[in-house]
């Protein structure tokens, strides 16, 4: 049976997701990404272990669905932001992956973090300031202590531009991801040359940023040996994950904002024009839209420190979706932790109707929940309360996945248009409605 894939390059688990025309999961891999840090600060990844954990996720897949790769009908990604590697004149890694999540960059000189904060910059990138975990500052960190290698530099690639160019032989990449960087322009579509000059970025070095959901693009033989995908396969760029997540949500469809539960929390919404907004970011969406972002990047952080220090055995998700205190009874292992953890989600869902807030100056109807959290029916609950609003979720939990693949199905022309294909494949599962308000 044909299925479609859907890849999610997200910063803790990769994910591999099997789907049918109708949305039905047929497969999951799902594999940690266990980062090095030879430094205080650092967070890197072997290029070679990237490809072996794609094999591997992808490898879990196949088998849960008792499928062959040859069964693929198309692919499409799902990805954060930010991470990068440098490559040489023969696209040969001079880097590992270096992820959003390192801390190295130095100070940008003042000239460039003062261009950063402009009101001009603000309206053509959709948002403004500039930190240690954007790409441009590494950079600058690696031409002031590597200058050899940056020498050497001819490809500076986002983790999906180099997926992109490694699956298919093209040297391009997705806007939605590419926003940001802080040097694509909204409003143009293209490289901002005023950025580029800037944060002193070679726009040669930098790969085209295509519409989410481009088609055409076909799988190379390298697919077959780097991945174990077979060459001639429909390919789609796809788009950041927290807008991936949103797609395969149902936003818009089932609901007018969504918020996520991992490794950030986070809001979404989509909007028709670029409208800056404290604390938010913007990029492209599908078609003529732009989604409207706020996160925090420590939101769950002290429910996984807590994880970590009590109950390390305990996937987060499990953990998440183990606290109901009304009727779900708890393993025994996670009794003694139950009142820590409600309380912890009421912090969570607070913060989540903060970000909402951020991210919608309107009112609400309704909110989808994404990530772990989805799982876990008190959060939701607490949530709702939390927003006065009901708050949703759909029948696949792996929505960045399935909205990649989405992407594939139009790619791989089972669906005319992205629209048609989430309506076919989405389906709202479960309502939490306010109980207090």
């Amino acid at each position: 049976m044909p299925l479609l894939l859907g890849l999610d390059l997200g910063t803790s688990y990769f994910k591999v997701g099997l789907f049918e025309a109708d949305g039905a999961m047929r497969g999951l891999g799902r594999v940690r990404v266990d980062k090095r840090a030879p430094a205080p600060g650092w967070s890197e990844l072997p290029v070679e272990e990237f490809w072996a954990l794609l094999r591997k996720a992808l490898g879990e897949a196949l088998a849960m669905a008792g499928a062959e790769a040859a069964e693929i009908a198309g692919v499409s990604y799902s990805s954060q932001a930010n991470t990068f590697v440098l490559l040489d004149a023969q696209e040969r890694p001079l880097t590992p992956l270096i992820f959003w999540t390192d801390t190295r960059g130095d100070p940008l000189a003042e000239n460039a973090a003062a261009f950063g904060q402009t009101e001009e910059f603000r309206r053509r990138i959709g948002w403004a300031g500039v930190n240690a975990q954007m790409a441009v500052a590494k950079w600058r960190w690696m031409k002031t202590h590597h200058p050899a290698t940056w020498g050497r530099v001819v490809r500076a690639m986002t983790i999906s531009d180099y997926l992109t160019c490694a699956l298919t032989g093209e040297r391009v990449g997705d806007s939605s991801t590419a926003a940001l960087l802080g040097l694509y322009d909204l409003g143009t579509k293209r490289w901002w040359p005023e950025a580029l000059a800037a944060f002193e970025v070679e726009e040669k070095v930098l790969s085209q940023p295509l519409a989410p959901g481009t088609g055409g693009l076909v799988t190379r033989s390298a697919a077959q040996e780097l991945v174990g995908l077979r060459a001639g396969l429909p390919f789609a760029v796809g788009a950041l994950d927290h807008y991936m997540a949103a797609l395969g949500s149902g936003i818009e469809v089932v609901a007018d904002v969504s918020i996520s539960t991992g490794t950030v929390l986070a809001a979404l919404t989509m909007v028709d024009r670029v409208e800056p907004l404290p604390g938010c970011y913007c990029g492209p969406g599908t078609g003529d839209r732009f989604y409207r972002l706020a996160f925090d990047p420590d939101g769950a952080g002290p429910l996984e420190a807590y994880q970590q220090q009590h109950c390390p055995e305990v996937p987060l998700a499990t953990l998440l979706a183990a606290q109901d205190d009304s009727g779900v009874i708890l393993g025994a292992n996670l009794r003694p932790h139950a009142s820590a953890l409600r309380g912890m989600a009421e912090a969570i869902a607070n913060r989540h109707a903060e970000l909402v807030r951020t991210v919608v100056r309107e009112k609400v109807r309704r909110v989808v929940a994404t990530g772990g959290g989805a799982r876990s029916p008190l959060l939701l609950q607490i949530t709702a309360n939390a927003l006065r609003v009901p708050v949703v979720t759909t029948d696949c939990l792996e929505r960045a996945c399935l909205g990649a693949a989405a992407s594939a199905a139009v790619a791989a022309g089972w669906y005319a248009r992205i629209e048609t294909a989430l309506a076919a494949m989405v389906h709202e599962a479960r309502e939490f409605a306010p109980t207090d308000a």
